[in-house]
């Protein structure tokens, strides 16, 4: 992830977009240490959807004071559609625009909105001729990002640590980032942090602990299963809303990426190589051979002892989970039902005796 921030500097508008907000983050105070020269009297914020791009560059056209530029920073430009009507041709070369592409909450049809917003964005403001830096990361470098990382603050990380700092703060470099220095703080005047360091230290994310979950089940290890659902459980006083927001979405999207993946063990294919007719039956979104390659390995490996029967049987069963949450089946408990579905699961992939 190369980011020439000079080169951004010399165009009046900088658009910075991606996934990774820890690096997108960092860009932004560079950026505007060398714009403002260290005063932020010549520097004003303002939130997309409470203003528009007349007064972006209405406020950005005046001429600076104390600084070299007059700079405007654009935060949650995803939650504006003005991309439509984007162009800065009459801004001074005095003037900088920093549009910044915050990532935004929300469910998955708030978060594919969003998404769009971003494309459109980018298509326009690099046709205007903005600079465009846009933060994300190819899995494959990601181990490499975790252990630069860890040598900037004067630590070594091995690869096994890195690849389960990777897994717990499910693939994203920003998480790591973040983790990263806490790691190097724990392990205090040790030189290496160990994967014993990361798995006592990080916090890892959700997907992460379904993963969990999911070995678990396959393993038809109940004490684990009902451990983790606990876990993710953690000291909420409403069961239902994490079950609902969080457990049952990603643990229903792990079992759909399997059933892709079974599809897969049954055709003889690897994930890497899946014939154009096979790739057809699976939906856009969640879709086996778009996911990383780290993740692909994971959940074929899960794939190999499963069948359909067994996986028609574990989606069930989270169906009725949901209604049992909302109130449409009869429950004894929020926590009840979602041990009750662990438990119903193991059984479901458990061999015949």
């Amino acid at each position: 992830m190369k980011i020439d921030i000079d080169k951004a500097l010399k165009q009046r508008v900088i658009l910075l977009s991606g996934d990774e907000y820890v690096p997108r983050a960092r860009a932004l105070r560079m950026i505007l240490e060398k714009a403002s020269g260290g005063d932020d009297f010549d520097l004003e914020t303002l939130v997309a959807d409470s203003s528009g791009p007349i007064q972006w560059f209405a406020s950005a056209g005046t001429a600076p004071f104390l600084s070299p530029r007059r700079t405007v920073v654009v935060r949650n430009l995803l939650r504006s559609d003005a991309h439509k009507e984007f162009g800065f041709e009459s801004l001074p070369d005095s003037a900088l625009v920093v549009l910044v592409a915050d990532e935004e909450a929300g469910d998955s049809e708030r978060q594919r909105k969003f998404e769009s917003a971003r494309k459109a964005w980018e298509k326009s403001a690099s046709a205007a001729g903005a600079a465009v830096l846009t933060f994300n990361v190819d899995p494959k470098e990601l181990i490499t990002a975790i252990k630069q990382e860890a040598e900037a603050l004067g630590k070594k990380i091995n690869d096994r640590a890195a690849e389960t700092l990777r897994d717990m703060t499910g693939g994203s470099l920003s998480r790591a980032q973040e983790e990263i220095e806490k790691l190097a703080l724990y392990v205090g005047h040790e030189q290496q942090i160990r994967e014993q360091d990361v798995r006592e230290a990080a916090v890892a994310s959700p997907e992460w602990n379904v993963f969990r979950l999911v070995d678990a089940i396959t393993r038809a290890d109940a004490g684990e299963a009902l451990r983790q659902i606990r876990v993710m459980v953690g000291n909420n006083t409403r069961v239902d809303d994490v079950a609902l927001r969080s457990i049952l979405p990603t643990l229903t999207t792990q079992f759909r990426l399997l059933w892709q993946a079974r599809i897969c063990v049954e055709a003889k294919v690897q994930v890497y190589s899946i014939p154009a007719e096979i790739a057809a039956q699976f939906p856009e979104k969640p879709n086996l051979a778009r996911e990383p390659e780290w993740k692909q390995k994971r959940i074929m490996f899960s794939a190999q002892s499963l069948t359909f029967s067994a996986l028609a049987r574990c989606l069930q069963a989270m169906a009725d989970s949901d209604a049992r949450l909302k109130g449409l089946l009869p429950s004894f408990s929020s926590i009840d039902t979602l041990e009750r579905l662990a438990l119903e699961m193991i059984e479901s992939v458990r061999p015949a005796a």
